[in-house]
């Protein structure tokens, strides 16, 4: 027991490590890059505009069926979005009722954004470790259900 304990604890402190480590990535890459209107935005907009980027035309219940997320937390992103001319409705031909959502110009543009954060962020933590190390990795990343999104 005391054993499982200590790795636990190494655990712990290592992780605090990585996760100042990655504050110290991000502060690096949002220093260097224009991500004003990127960094406006919540992990939830993002995610819903990352979304939409490969599902044009999705509703609001599709959106919150996919993120495993509240309707009613995805329709009040939605409509903060479509306010800040990230998102536009257009009425479902096939049901009235329904609000099909594409991305703007803008949410187009901070997509791209996001994307190249990502490559920059992926970039410096993938220079953590050696190239030996990323099979080991990903299986530890693959049995935690936790590291993905849309599960």
């Amino acid at each position: 027991m005391k054993e499982n304990r200590n790795s636990k604890e190494q655990l712990a402190i290592l992780l605090k490590d990585l996760m100042h480590r990655m504050a110290d990535m991000n502060e690096k890459i949002f220093s260097e890059g224009e991500y004003k209107d990127f960094l406006s935005l919540c992990n939830r907009d993002i995610t819903i505009l990352a979304l939409l980027e490969e599902h044009e035309g999705f509703t609001a219940r599709q959106i919150s069926l996919k993120l495993n997320m509240p309707k009613t937390t995805v329709v009040s992103a939605v409509s903060r979005l479509v306010k800040q001319n990230y998102i536009c409705r257009e009425k479902n031909p096939l049901d009235g009722r329904e609000q099909l959502l594409s991305l703007t110009a803008k949410g187009k543009k901070i997509n791209q954004q996001h994307r190249q954060y990502e490559t920059l962020f992926i970039e410096e933590f993938m220079g953590l470790f050696d190239q030996e190390d990323y099979g080991k990795l990903v299986e530890i990343l693959e049995r935690s259900s936790e590291c993905s999104i849309t599960k």
